[in-house]
Parts: C-alpha cells; sequence; structure tokens
C-alpha cells in the first residue's frame, strides 16, 4: 500500500502542558508514515494558556500545523465538526483528542487496514478512568449499542481515521460528545466498513478533564435521544 495523505486534528482544553508533547510526536509519525500531511488545532474557548502554546507550535511547525480559536466553549461535537471541516481534503482524515491518553503512534498498526476499510477505530484493551467515568462509558457504550443495533466495542474511544469519500458523504450535526457515535452509525448505515483495533490508553496527566461533568452527560444522553426519535 502507498504512503496516504493524512490531514490530522485534535480538539484542545485545557491542554496547555500536553501540546507540547503531543504536536512534535504526531508530527514526527505522520512525516515518516504518508505521503502529505497536515495538522489542525481546535482550541475549543479553554480558560488556561491552550490558546497561547497551540500559537506557538504553529508558529514552530509552520506550514504545517494551524490553529482555529473559539472565542468561547463549544462543546466537543462542535469542537470535531470544526475540525471535520476545516481539516484539508486528504485521502483520510485522522483525529484524538489533544490531552494525550492516546499514542498517537499507534496509528502505524491502524494503517494498514485501510486498504480493505473506510474507517479504522480503537478500541481502549484497557481504560484509564477513574471508577464513574469507567461506568458512564460503559452505560453509554451499552446504550448505543442497544438503541441503534451497532457491535461496536468501544463507541467514544478518540482514536480513529476515515477516509475523506466516507465523511464528505455524511452530514455530522452533534455539538456534543454523542457525535463520536453520530459519526459511525451514520457511516454504517451509507455501508462504508469499519475496522476496530486495540489501542492503548493511559491516564490524564495534565488539565482538567470535563468530559463527566453533568451538564456535558445531560447534552449527550439529549442528542442521543434526539439522534434515536428521527431514525
Amino acid at each position: 500500500m502507498k504512503k496516504p495523505s493524512i490531514s490530522f486534528f485534535c480538539p484542545a482544553y485545557f491542554d496547555e502542558k500536553n501540546l507540547p508533547i503531543l504536536i512534535p510526536k504526531i508530527f514526527k509519525v505522520l512525516k515518516e508514515n504518508t505521503s502529505a500531511f497536515d495538522i489542525l488545532i481546535v482550541e475549543d474557548g479553554s480558560p488556561d494558556k491552550t490558546k497561547e502554546v497551540a500559537d506557538r507550535l504553529s508558529a514552530k511547525y509552520q506550514p504545517f500545523v494551524k490553529v482555529i480559536h473559539h472565542e468561547k466553549n463549544m462543546g466537543y461535537g462542535a469542537t470535531l465538526r470544526d475540525g471535520f471541516r476545516n481539516a484539508k481534503k486528504y485521502d483520510y482524515t485522522f483525529y484524538t483528542d489533544g490531552d494525550i491518553q492516546y499514542d498517537v503512534a499507534e496509528i502505524e498498526k491502524m494503517l494498514p487496514y485501510l486498504k480493505n476499510y473506510d474507517a479504522v477505530i480503537g478500541f481502549r484493551k484497557k481504560r484509564a478512568l477513574t471508577f464513574s467515568r469507567q461506568l458512564q462509558t460503559l452505560l453509554f457504550n451499552w446504550l448505543i449499542r442497544f438503541l441503534f443495533s451497532t457491535d461496536i466495542k468501544d463507541i467514544n474511544c478518540s482514536m480513529k481515521i476515515v477516509s475523506r469519500k466516507a465523511l464528505d458523504s455524511i452530514k455530522l450535526t452533534s455539538n456534543s460528545s454523542f457525535i463520536d457515535a453520530e459519526l459511525l452509525i451514520k457511516l454504517r448505515d451509507k455501508g462504508y466498513k469499519i475496522k476496530e483495533i486495540p489501542v492503548s490508553h493511559f491516564p490524564r496527566k495534565f488539565g482538567k478533564a470535563s468530559g463527566g461533568s453533568r451538564s456535558v452527560i445531560f447534552r449527550t444522553i439529549e442528542e442521543m435521544m434526539k439522534f434515536y426519535f428521527k431514525k
């Protein structure tokens, strides 16, 4: 398989100490494994210094790294949609979170599957989560499997690479963390082939996680039910 072109993006929120680790690593990985690449940081109105750090990294790695800033926090789904919308029209779009809980070098074991699949997604071999987050994730995955008849093991694992052709054929609308499920359900319903492979998952060392807050959970459930009743 020839080397593909890949547009990478990551949402960033409370990631001022994470981005200086992530961006050099993904830059090296993509440089070695692609025919062309770019990197996009979608900074979601973070109140720490994530904005300034992202801008410095963009200046350092020009012309490969660009930044989009949200004036206020828009939410995970809106941030991913911004990433998909502004990613270059390369063969594939790859995304993970800016919190370095995943090893982006593991894209190397995902790439060989692109020959036969339209999307290659990770599932966490062992989730490095608190008990409450672990419970939330298990319940969320069970609900998605029950409501939408999917056999995906780990819906909201944030290591996904999707063909540009597949992405351009669907329209994403979620503003919440439901967007991962919306993406995979719509790809499946369009007949695209999805491959899951095991990936590593690490505890968050720096910054503040927001995915388990009550407001985030409520918005995710609300969008999930609206999506279910529209189908």
